[in-house]
């Protein structure tokens, strides 16, 4: 962890390595937390929280999608609370930062975000993975099941023998169509036998968001 009082200094160490998380005080010398992270979004992606007194300044801050807004207050056990609420709420994001190697014949070796993923598909002998913004699929030879074990704490879950989805796509269920619907408005089938745990693991999964 790491703290600056100049801009300047943040964007060099943040341009030699970039940070994951940054906690930007709206009242800074120099430059305001809102022109940090406009000149952050020009330069590489990572997750922003907003640090203020100034509680009328949360919807100006909805330009920049903020991971979260923490308005100050001089209780400091309210604080601690509200900070603590904004960590685990980093830490289950940055789960998905988890970057994995692919590779097949065709493509050679293609690392990848999890984040990108929004479902996972056996086909015969592949494992065919599917990516939001509409980058080409990829398809590797692996186990289904394989890859349902290790990816489930990355907040994927198997809904059909077929299918894995990641929950970050999921906008709800449909237990009478028996389907999986993802905010793009797309479905997937979702198999008797995986309702309960995928309606949990959903649920689950918003509480925390």
């Amino acid at each position: 962890m790491e703290t600056f009082t100049k801009a300047e200094s943040f964007f060099y160490c943040h341009g030699k390595k970039p940070f994951s998380a940054i906690f930007l005080d709206l009242d800074m010398p120099e430059m305001t937390g809102f022109e940090v992270a406009r000149q952050l979004g020009q330069n590489g992606n990572c997750f922003v929280i907003f640090v203020t007194s100034h509680q009328e300044l949360v919807y100006d801050s909805f330009n920049f999608r903020p991971l979260n807004f923490i308005c100050k207050d001089p209780d400091a056990d309210v604080m601690k609370d509200r900070l603590h609420m904004v960590a685990g709420q980093l830490t289950d994001a940055l789960k998905q930062e988890k970057t994995v190697v692919l590779e097949n014949r065709e493509q050679g070796r293609i690392s990848v975000k999890l984040r990108d993923v929004t479902y996972i598909e056996s086909n015969s002998h592949s494992i065919i993975y599917h990516f939001a913004n509409n980058k080409d699929t990829i398809a590797v030879r692996d186990s289904i099941g394989e890859i349902e074990e290790a990816y489930r704490k990355f907040d994927f879950i198997r809904v059909h023998k077929k299918y894995i989805v990641n929950l970050k796509y999921v906008f709800n269920i449909s237990r009478s169509n028996e389907t999986v619907i993802f905010k793009s408005g797309s479905e997937l089938p979702m198999s008797r036998g995986y309702k309960n745990a995928v309606d949990d693991a959903l649920t689950e999964y918003l509480r925390r968001k």
